[in-house]
């Protein structure tokens, strides 16, 4: 059994790369909308993939492990998605997972394109279809140590402490929308968090604060969905693995 939280769809494809045949993926997201956090793993491994947020946990994860209940463990690997490093993000994961009595075996970082358009300058689509051809194989190379069973223990220690600068950016208030919205729904769709409703055919955000997974604003099918003045110029980034999604 895999966990998984993906909004541009890099941490989806590198739980699927992962899977075994037959092996369950969960999806976070959907799970803490259903306040579905009890599970058997039947002695089975279970698996975490999920991306990193200024170097710590999203708050959408760090929710979920909390409340997080799962009986007879077997072997438990993480792989957190990265544009440069993950920081100490997997020993944070550690601590936290061994709070609900699970010890974390294997962590790993896996580096795929950025997608945080809020900060910096996504790469071209050629850089990026380069960049994930290089994650197929460090994919592959992942898949044999996890199907073997390897430890590799987690490093670093800041992730705690990068929470708080974490949350100064998760605030809603510098999205706004063009009028080249087309009236599809889809950011709200989309919304791990339900932060945003749609309003007289216009996504507005009811909640102050998100995780800021970027699922909104890359996944837009006409770029209509801002963040301040810096994204206006800026490309967006959705894995490959999504294809086009209906309008």
């Amino acid at each position: 059994m895999i966990f998984y939280f993906s909004a541009t769809g890099n941490s989806l494809m590198a739980a699927k790369a992962l899977a075994k045949e037959g092996e369950r993926l969960v999806d976070m997201a959907a799970a803490r909308k259903e306040n579905a956090y009890n599970y058997t793993a039947k002695g089975e491994r279970i698996g975490f993939v999920f991306p990193v947020y200024f170097y710590t946990l999203p708050d959408l994860v760090y929710d979920f492990v909390n409340k997080l209940s799962v009986s007879d463990v077997g072997y438990v690997f993480a792989v957190i998605t990265c544009g440069g490093s993950i920081g100490g993000t997997g020993k944070y994961l550690s601590k936290e997972l061994k709070k609900r009595g699970i010890v974390l075996d294997y962590v790993t970082p896996l580096l795929m394109p950025d997608n945080a358009v809020f900060y910096l300058n996504i790469k071209t689509e050629e850089e990026n279809l380069a960049c994930l051809e290089r994650a197929k194989v460090c994919l592959e190379e992942i898949k044999k140590d996890i199907d073997a069973e390897r430890k590799k223990a987690a490093k670093g220690t800041s992730a705690r402490w990068l929470r708080p600068l974490y949350h100064l950016c998760t605030g809603t208030k510098s999205f706004s929308v063009t009028e080249d919205c087309i009236h599809c729904g889809m950011c709200a769709r989309n919304c791990p968090e339900d932060a945003i409703e749609i309003v007289d055919g216009m996504p507005v955000w009811v909640k102050k604060k998100c995780t800021k997974c970027a699922a909104c604003i890359n996944r837009c099918p006409r770029a209509a969905i801002q963040h301040g003045k810096a994204t206006e110029k800026r490309q967006r980034y959705v894995n490959p693995i999504l294809g086009k999604e209906k309008e």
